[in-house]
């Protein structure tokens, strides 16, 4: 049976990786758990919350890739570089996709929705993306403008590692917010 598994990768070494369970929330803040981003800014840290919004990742946060541009990233507060530099564990995110079979992976995507379609911007909040490996951002705003994958050839595993980063355009809690991955296998 084919299966995903999420991972937020945390910053401590040797890294005590958090799962991300299908209720569970990945949660863009300002300086600290439960702080606000300023509008138009672009998040301090990245966590994971329970649907409760109960802090999961309390002595190992997830690794915050913040945008700074189309090609330029600031990494858990390390100042500006080239995105073409993050290294897998730098990535907030780590998505595993495993068959029984050996598989091969085509039109990989992945994007942030609205919450309730896929094909829906999220409301009020401009989302960045990017794979490791990758030269710029994607602003991967709906299943539309997706941010496109690398292929996989044949395997029972396939890991991706994305680099997230949201700012609000909005006061308040947005919460119409979700992040999808889709692919196609055979």
């Amino acid at each position: 049976m084919a299966t995903f598994t999420w991972t937020g990768q945390t910053t401590t070494s040797p890294t005590n990786d958090l799962a991300i369970g299908a209720t569970d929330i990945v949660g863009f803040y300002g300086a600290t758990f439960d702080t606000a981003i300023e509008v138009s800014s672009y998040q301090t840290t990245t966590h994971v919350e329970n649907s409760s919004n109960v802090h999961q990742c309390t002595t190992a946060h997830l690794s915050n890739t913040k945008y700074l541009g189309a090609a330029l990233v600031d990494i858990n507060g390390g100042g500006s570089e080239d995105v073409a530099n993050i290294l897998t564990s730098e990535c907030a995110l780590k998505i595993n996709f495993s068959d029984a079979s050996s598989v091969t992976t085509t039109s990989n995507t992945f994007w942030a929705d609205d919450g309730a379609t896929s094909t829906a911007v999220p409301t009020n909040v401009t989302f960045q993306a990017l794979e490791q490996g990758d030269a710029a951002w994607t602003n991967a705003e709906g299943s539309a403008a997706a941010l496109t994958i690398t292929d996989d050839t044949a395997a029972t595993s396939h890991d991706y590692y994305i680099a997230v980063s949201a700012s609000p355009e909005a006061v308040g809690d947005l919460e119409a917010f979700r992040l999808q991955i889709q692919l196609t296998y055979q």
